[in-house]
C-alpha cells in the first residue's frame, strides 16, 4: 500500500476505533455522570434552537440540532453519540498531527505506529473518554482544537488558522488560551498584496478569525426563536455581550478558597497522572526533551505548548466549581503531542500505552448501564398534581426537567421555576411573558413568589438529587 494511503487508513482506523468504543460505552439516556448535569439544558437548547448558558455555544446548538435527527435511540442518546463522534474526530486529527510531527525525524511509514499510539492514548485518557459518552460541549471543542493543531503543524494558510481559532472560541471560551500557540506557529508567509508580508499575514489571519467567530452572531437569531431556553436578553447588544463574555460566571474566577487548594492539588495531581499512567509520564518528559533539542522548530513547538498549557492549568485550578478539572482537556490534547518523539523511539511497542489505558479505564468509563435521569425526571413529573407550579433548587434538577418536559413532552401543564435562576431579571421577565397570570415576579424572592401564587395552583418543591421519588418531592401544597 502506498505511504499516503496507509497514513489515511491509520488515521481513519484510530477515529473508528475511538468512536466504536465511545458508542459502546455511551450513556443510553440523560446522565449526571462525569459532570454531565448541563446535558439536559444543552440538549433542550439545541433541539429547540435556543440559547444555553453562557457563552451560548452556538456551534454546538447548530450541529447538535443536526445530530438530533439521527434515527436511532432517544434524543439524549443521539447527543451522546454527537460527543462520541466529535471526540473520535479529535483522536483522528491527533493522529494526523502526530504523523506530520514524526515525519520530520523519520519516514512516514515508520511514524505510523507512534502516531496511532498518540491518537489512541489521547482517546483512552479517562478525562477525555468521560466527555465522549455524555451530552456536553467538550467533545466538539476538542475536535476543533485538534483540527487547529493539525493546521498549525502542517502550515496551512493564516486565513484557515484564523477561521479554526475563531470557531474554537465558539465551542468553548477557554480556547483563548491557545492564542500563544496559534501566533507562534501560524505560517508567516503572505502573497505580499499589502505593504509588507507581515501586514498581509496579519490581515489574512484576522479576517479568518472574524469568519470563525460568525456563529456568535447567530445568537441574535436564536434568541428570537420560540425556544423555551434562551439565556439573557441575547437579542439585544448588551444582553448578547453579557452572554458571550460569560459575566454570570466571573465570580468563579480565581475564587478557590485557600483551604481547598491543597486538596485540589493532590486530587488533580493523581487524576492527571492517570491520564497517561505511570508508563506515559516518563514518555511525556522524554518526548518533550527530545523535541526541545530537535532544533529551532522543536523549541518553538515546546514553548507554544507550555505557553498554552501552563496559563490554562492555572486558570482551571483557581476556577471554583466542582467540575473545573474538565477545563484541563485542552491541556491533555496539546501534551499528547509531546509524546511523539518518545513513542517513535519505542516503535511498535508504543501501542502498549493505549492498550493499557483501554484495559484500565474501560469499566470505569462504561456508562452503558448508568442511571437514566431522564426516566427519573419523567417519574417525578408524572407524580405531581395537575397544573402545579414546581420550584427546583438549581441547575441539575431544572436542566433535567427542561429536557423531560420540552423534548420528551411530559407534563406540559406544569410550570417549572428554578430558585437559583430566579435571581436574574431576564429569567423572571421570561416567566412573566410565558405565564401572565403569575404574580410577585418583580423582585428576587422565590418564597414570596411561591406564597403569592399558592392560591391559584399547587406549589411543589422538588429535587432530583434525592434517591427516591418520595424524597424528591420535598413539599407539595395543597396535597
Amino acid at each position: 500500500m502506498k505511504t499516503g494511503n496507509l497514513t489515511r487508513v491509520t488515521i481513519f482506523a484510530v477515529g473508528v476505533t475511538a468512536f466504536s468504543l465511545y458508542a459502546a460505552t455511551a450513556a443510553p439516556g440523560l446522565t449526571w455522570e462525569n459532570f454531565g448535569v448541563d446535558g439536559g439544558e444543552l440538549m433542550t437548547a439545541a433541539a429547540t434552537l435556543g440559547v444555553p448558558h453562557p457563552p451560548g455555544y452556538p456551534t454546538y446548538v447548530i450541529l447538535g440540532k443536526l445530530f438530533s435527527f439521527l434515527p436511532i435511540g432517544t434524543i439524549a442518546f443521539r447527543f451522546n453519540l454527537f460527543s462520541a463522534f466529535c471526540t473520535a474526530v479529535a483522536a483522528g486529527f491527533v493522529t494526523a498531527t502526530a504523523v506530520s510531527l514524526s515525519a520530520s525525524h523519520t519516514n512516514r511509514t515508520n511514524a505510523l505506529p507512534a502516531a496511532a499510539a498518540a491518537g489512541l492514548s489521547f482517546a483512552f485518557a479517562p478525562l477525555v473518554w468521560s466527555q465522549a459518552t455524555i451530552a456536553e460541549v467538550y467533545g466538539l471543542n476538542l475536535a476543533v482544537l485538534a483540527i487547529l493543531l493539525w493546521a498549525l503543524v502542517t502550515e496551512r494558510s493564516p486565513f484557515l488558522i484564523g477561521v479554526l481559532f475563531g470557531l474554537s472560541l465558539t465551542t468553548h471560551i477557554t480556547s483563548l488560551f491557545f492564542a500563544p500557540l496559534v501566533l507562534l506557529h501560524t505560517k508567516k508567509q503572505g502573497r505580499k498584496l499589502f505593504a509588507s508580508w507581515f501586514v498581509s499575514w496579519l490581515v489574512s489571519w484576522f479576517v479568518g478569525l472574524l469568519v470563525g467567530l460568525l456563529p456568535y452572531l447567530l445568537i441574535f437569531l436564536l434568541a428570537r426563536s420560540n425556544s423555551p431556553i434562551v439565556w439573557g436578553n441575547a437579542d439585544t447588544v448588551s444582553g448578547w455581550w453579557w452572554l458571550v463574555s460569560g459575566q454570570a460566571y466571573r465570580g468563579y474566577l480565581f475564587a478557590l478558597p485557600s483551604p481547598e487548594a491543597g486538596s485540589r492539588l493532590l486530587t488533580w495531581g493523581w487524576a492527571l497522572l492517570n491520564q497517561l499512567t505511570l508508563l506515559g509520564v516518563p514518555l511525556l518528559a522524554a518526548g518533550g526533551y527530545a523535541q526541545w533539542h530537535s532544533g529551532r522548530k522543536g523549541k518553538k513547538w515546546v514553548l507554544g505548548v507550555v505557553a498554552t498549557a501552563v496559563p490554562l492549568t492555572v486558570y482551571a485550578f483557581g476556577y471554583n466549581t466542582a467540575d473545573a478539572i474538565i477545563l484541563l482537556l485542552p491541556v491533555i490534547l496539546v501534551s499528547t503531542l509531546l509524546l511523539i518523539p518518545a513513542l517513535q523511539t519505542v516503535g511498535k511497542p508504543a501501542l502498549l500505552l493505549p492498550l493499557g489505558l483501554l484495559l484500565l479505564n474501560f469499566n470505569s468509563q462504561n456508562l452503558h448501564n448508568s442511571d437514566d435521569f431522564g426516566r427519573r425526571g419523567m417519574d417525578l413529573l408524572s407524580a405531581l398534581p395537575p397544573h402545579a407550579l414546581v420550584i427546583t433548587p438549581g441547575d441539575a434538577t431544572i436542566f433535567t426537567l427542561w429536557y423531560v418536559q420540552y423534548i420528551e413532552d411530559v407534563r406540559p401543564d406544569i410550570i417549572l421555576v428554578d430558585s437559583e435562576l430566579f435571581a436574574f431579571d431576564w429569567y423572571r421577565q421570561q416567566i412573566q411573558q410565558a405565564h401572565p397570570t403569575l404574580t410577585a415576579l418583580s423582585q428576587n424572592d422565590p418564597d414570596i413568589f411561591g406564597a403569592a401564587n399558592s392560591s391559584s395552583q399547587p406549589i411543589c418543591t422538588v429535587s432530583l438529587a434525592e434517591p427516591t421519588l418520595s424524597a424528591q418531592i420535598e413539599r407539595c401544597m395543597p396535597q
